[in-house]
């Protein structure tokens, strides 16, 4: 994994491109380059948030990951109803999902209750899902599959999108990776995500593994155990 300062000269960079992109925007408008109508002007107000978002969603994912790699001594454990938060969480995506006509599928078992440190378990999901509907194809679905294993939880989220190579794969889970090809170039994305999802998971001394298909889709399957202990070392098991 990379350290901190790794990590930051990355963000440094990452953060360069946006800002220069908004301040060039709003120089543009303080000139009245276009004119004193607002309208000319919509379409680059347009853009600047839409980079302003990309900026926000990397600071937070830098935050999340840095918390997570040094989780603090009396991180606070509650008991978390991962069925009831995995359908909250899908229903903040069925907006996004609808405007490319991806259809949301969930088979959710009931009561399935462990205890998590705050807002852990509720990234995973999210990033998962967020993931599955980002690098979907138009009219694709999302299929997501929670029940009870043994003693514990697997989580599967299945996408029918653009899928990877076995060498793409094998670089997944690494930090600021962006699997970049024909297919991707248009979709904008940290490479924290699953970073985080890998390191999220590790603490619980869970696995975390992907099956994917170039052209076809992708499906990551996590498992969880209900029950763990906080002091246990991160687990570094990624299978692939």
């Amino acid at each position: 994994g990379m350290t901190s300062i790794d990590v930051l000269t990355v963000l440094g960079h990452d953060l360069k491109s946006p800002l220069n992109a908004v301040e060039s925007y709003l120089e543009i408008m303080q000139n009245r380059v276009l004119g004193d109508s607002v309208e000319p002007y919509l379409p680059i107000l347009e853009k600047s948030v839409s980079r302003l978002h990309q900026m926000r969603e990397l600071i937070t994912d830098v935050v999340d990951w840095s918390r997570i790699r040094t989780p603090s001594p009396s991180r606070a454990l509650t008991t978390l109803d991962v069925s009831k938060t995995a359908r909250a969480i899908l229903g903040g995506f069925r907006e996004p999902a609808r405007a490319r006509n991806i259809t949301i599928a969930a088979d959710i078992k009931d009561g399935l209750i462990m205890e998590a440190g705050t807002g852990e378990i509720e990234l995973v999901l999210r990033h998962l899902i967020d993931n599955a509907v980002k690098y979907n194809r138009v009219d694709g679905s999302v299929t997501v599959t929670i029940t009870k294993a043994g003693a514990g939880i697997t989580v599967e989220v299945a996408d029918t999108g653009i899928g990877m190579t076995g060498e793409e794969q094998s670089r997944l889970f690494q930090e600021f990776v962006r699997i970049k090809n024909e297919n991707t170039r248009d979709i904008w994305g940290t490479g924290l995500g699953l970073a985080i999802v890998r390191q999220i998971v590790g603490l619980y001394g869970g696995t975390v593994s992907v099956r994917s298909e170039p052209d076809r889709g992708t499906t990551f399957s996590i498992t969880l155990p209900l029950r763990w202990r906080a002091s246990q070392p991160a687990s570094e098991d990624i299978v692939l």
